[in-house]
């Protein structure tokens, strides 16, 4: 069995509705503070949501995949 590394990243956001929506995904390497700021202050600015949230967490998974696959 080996042990595989993955991060995920999760953004949660609050619709002016209330209506909650989240995103996940994989991704190489988790995003700095700052591009995660970059990508939901517009969104803020123009009342296209009322708050968010996000996290990026890298895993460390146990699998057991046969060789050649």
């Amino acid at each position: 069995m080996d042990i595989y590394a993955i991060f995920v990243y999760l953004s949660i956001i609050v619709m002016p509705d209330g209506e909650i929506k989240t995103l996940s995904m994989t991704v190489d390497q988790c995003p700095t503070d700052g591009q995660v700021q970059m990508l939901h202050k517009p969104m803020m600015d123009s009342g296209e949501i009322i708050t968010w949230a996000a996290r990026c967490k890298r895993f460390e998974i146990p699998l057991n995949i046969p060789k050649g696959t």
